[in-house]
């Protein structure tokens, strides 16, 4: 038997099992197992023990002179493979866990799934929360695509969080993280157990419906085969632990950093869809010039004017005109690219930037030749190519000349498909994407562009990171109460990844008055709380509104549709005013400015948390939601969410002031809106 012990943490080794301890509580017993190409399992419960060594490296950590303390365990199959089980203590308090596999002799291994940690059901000496009935998982989706959401929900079978998970309990919110720490070969999930939901699986190698994967994950195969490392951390606070879990991540990894502050500015896409041409995008910028950043919506005197799709349908020569235009007024330009997935019809047409090879060549196949399934409406594309890598380095060269400061890459996801890939040493999605990440974060650079370049990720997901300056975290949200709520849930659950895996989370287009697809217009409760969701988020602030036609718009639209002009008419003139309305409030914009995401105090199921705090530069910040049509007393505590008990408060829409006794404050709301409070007092005793 051998036992490793760094501070109050230490882990026991007992043939093929393992106990990891904090102070004297048994947090879990966990064992590891492979499973190779052709079936077989290796499980370290069975093999044969043939030692174990404990020793001391250096931790990894970007600039670190820490150690780790490193206990390996060594097993053989009956074929002869060898069976690492690697377990890392570190002063942060995480435990790492990694399985390493090795052929005999040498030889080559190919494994499809790898487990280096599975928990066994708790027992007498676990943590009450682990055996609690109303004990939750949080379930962290793989990207934001298909208006998928964050939940917390009870442990059942077969259920599957990507890369991350908490357990916790929700009153005391003791729990644990578990989560992995390598996201550049293995797609990874922690899942709970078909034969007990209270069993958790840390696996490397998971394709799935959650991951749009049609094919099985990659087989990885070498000398030697080595599964992502897993962190396991535990504490009173889930919400600590899944801080801290994002700080390991950016120890080993450097966010793709950004010194010019929050963008803020407008997107066309939410307004305008594929009704956007020079003359409207002409009229959002000179808006946003001449009458909203007077009114203080702007940062470090900048606003950026992006397109979304259906931007190819102004011609070139008016995109450089237009940027051109933009630049003498000290604005900056978007624009937009879908650079994993091709939504064409025809395969055969020409590749831009190719000239003489067609679409069919770079199109991600299956083991038969045949290609993929369409995902979203298209089909993924093989990043690994060099005819791809040809055609994305002329689209960001012309990016790049036209002037543009600003890219929105969507679509995203597509690029870690499982496939069959050109380049034959990439294994799996996850590497593939990978390199394709790398390959346009390197034509965007600062380097490449000569001047600062933006980087928003959409329908991206959550790993690998470090290849964008901003990652939306929902999927498409608009402005009516539903889209507000669905931006709170990422928030509930996403707030941590803000500053640690991306430097800002993007909470979407604003849309403050009425959106493309919209039926009605959204009320104004309903925009201010969409507009104070943006501003906790994290955050990238592009409102998307259309806000003007232009004459040659009118005189078009006038002799099939005139009471249809008349009436967009009105609607951009009520759109402006809202805008006016929300956009102009310095202190709030400042803390949007500021980038950093609130925190929620609860985990709210699988909707959203109302109540979310930050400490910002020495004072208290308290936003509330509230997107039910009805009127409704919601009473907060302030106890709960660390907050002064005893303090005075100023809503920052409105000016109105009161205070807090005893740590309890009820708001009246009168259907779907949002509240931002400054809260000033003395600080609670001890952290909540």
């Amino acid at each position: 038997m051998k036992e490793l012990a760094v501070g109050v943490q230490r882990v026991i080794q007992e043939g093929g099992r393992f106990s990891y301890w904090v102070k004297d509580k048994k947090i879990a017993c966990f064992y590891g197992k492979a499973i190779l190409e052709d079936g077989k399992e290796l499980d370290t419960r069975h093999c044969t023990l043939t030692g174990a060594v404990l020793k001391e490296e250096q931790s990894g950590e970007k600039g670190s002179s820490a150690k780790e303390q490193i206990l390996e365990v060594n097993f053989q199959s009956e074929d002869g493979l060898r069976f690492t089980e690697k377990i890392c203590l570190d002063e942060g308090g995480g435990m790492k866990v990694q399985c390493i596999l090795a052929g005999v002799n040498d030889d080559e291994v190919r494994v499809k799934t790898m487990m280096p940690l599975i928990t066994e059901a708790p027992d007498k000496d676990s943590p009450d929360f682990l055996k609690s009935l109303w004990t939750k998982m949080l379930l962290v989706p793989y990207d934001n695509t298909m208006w998928v959401r964050y939940e917390t929900v009870p442990l059942r079978p077969g259920r599957t969080s990507y890369d991350v998970t908490a357990v916790f309990q929700e009153d005391s919110r003791e729990g644990l993280v578990i989560g992995a720490l390598d996201h550049n070969l293995w797609k990874n999930g922690i899942i709970c157990s078909g034969s007990d939901a209270r069993v958790l699986i840390a696996s490397s190698g998971v394709a799935d419906l959650g991951t749009h994967d049609f094919l099985a994950h990659g087989i990885v195969r070498g000398k030697e085969a080595t599964s992502s490392r897993f962190v396991f951390l535990y504490g009173a606070d889930y919400r600590d632990l899944l801080e801290q879990y994002g700080d390991y991540i950016g120890k080993e990894r450097d966010i793709l950093s950004w010194k010019k502050g929050v963008p803020f500015g407008w997107n066309s896409w939410s307004g305008l869809a594929f009704r956007l041409n020079e003359r409207n995008y002409r009229e959002a910028g000179r808006f946003l010039r001449e009458e909203l950043m007077p009114l203080g919506y702007r940062n470090e005197q900048v606003t950026y004017v992006n397109l979304d799709a259906g931007w190819n349908a102004i011609p070139e020569e008016k995109l450089i005109s237009l940027v051109e235009e933009l630049h003498s007024h000290g604005q900056k330009a978007g624009i937009y690219a879908a650079p994993f997935a091709w939504f064409g019809q025809e395969e055969e047409d020409e590749i831009p930037g190719a000239k003489g090879h067609s679409y069919r060549e770079i199109l991600l196949k299956d083991t038969k030749g045949n290609l993929l399934p369409r995902v979203d409406g298209a089909i993924p594309m093989d990043v690994t190519h060099p005819l791809w890598k040809q055609h994305m380095a002329w689209q960001a060269e012309q990016f790049l000349l036209w002037g543009f400061d600003y890219v929105k890459l969507d679509f995203l996801s597509h690029g870690a498909m499982e496939g069959v890939h050109y380049d034959k040493a990439v294994m799996t999605g996850r590497q593939a994407i990978t390199e394709g990440y790398a390959y346009l974060t390197e034509h965007f650079s600062e380097e490449k562009a000569g001047r600062p370049f933006f980087i928003s990720l959409s329908i991206a997901p959550l790993f690998p990171c470090g290849y964008g300056h901003a990652r939306r975290f929902s999927c498409d949200a608009f402005g009516l109460a539903e889209d507000t709520e669905y931006v709170l849930n990422a928030l509930t659950y996403a707030w941590w990844q803000s500053g640690r895996l991306y430097m800002y989370n993007d909470p979407d287009h604003i849309s403050l008055y009425q959106s493309f697809c919209g039926d009605r217009s959204s009320l104004a409760g309903e925009a201010r709380a969409r507009y104070t969701a943006a501003v906790i988020s994290g955050t990238a602030m592009m409102i998307s509104d259309d806000y003007g036609m232009g004459a040659e718009d009118k005189e078009e639209a006038r002799p099939a549709a005139d009471t249809e002009v008349i009436t967009r008419e009105a609607a951009i003139t009520e759109a402006k005013i809202r805008a006016r309305e929300l956009c102009s409030y310095p202190e709030i914009n400042s803390i949007a400015a500021a980038g950093k995401s609130f925190r929620p105090v609860e985990a709210s199921g699988t909707t959203a948390c109302s109540f979310f705090t930050l400490n910002l530069k020495g004072k208290h910040y308290a936003a509330l939601f509230h997107w039910q049509k009805e009127k409704e007393s919601i009473l907060f505590d302030f106890k709960r969410a660390g907050l002064p008990l005893e303090s005075r408060i100023r809503e920052l829409w409105t000016g109105k002031e009161g205070r807090v006794t005893g740590g309890k404050l009820t708001w009246e709301f009168d259907g779907c809106d949002g509240v931002l409070l400054e809260i000033t007092g003395e600080e609670p005793p001890g952290k909540q």
